[in-house]
């Protein structure tokens, strides 16, 4: 488990330097907010999945308490979503620059489901 999650960070990272540098380069005449931008998004996406993996380790096995848990977990995580891009759009950081950001978190789950998947059929 700590090794998928190594990796998956790391891919997030490598990820988020790709993505920031391109996006900085395109939109150059808002190039900081952008970068920072896109490096607050990963560092949300990255904090949100902390949050999944640590319910997926403590969730009680009681089917109703479960479910309970997820649901305040799963709310909990999406009031943090909303509430960094709340602040920063009232930093007048570009939002889609940060939606950039936590997508290269989701692209490194992915990038990992699909090498291990295939590390399965070897």
């Amino acid at each position: 488990m700590q090794q998928m999650n190594k990796k998956i960070k790391r891919y997030t990272l490598a990820f988020s330097l790709f993505c920031s540098i391109a996006c900085a380069m395109i939109f150059h005449s808002q190039m900081i907010q952008v970068f920072i931008a896109v490096w607050i998004g990963c560092l949300t996406g990255l904090v949100g999945y902390h949050k999944i993996v640590q319910m997926a380790l403590n969730i009680p096995t009681d089917e109703a308490a479960g479910k309970k848990i997820g649901t305040q977990e799963y709310m909990k995580r999406y009031l943090m979503y909303g509430l960094v891009l709340v602040v920063c759009q009232l930093m007048e950081l570009p939002i889609l620059a940060v939606l950039v950001g936590l997508m290269c978190n989701k692209g490194a789950i992915l990038l990992y489901a699909l090498k291990e998947k295939e590390d399965f059929h070897e």
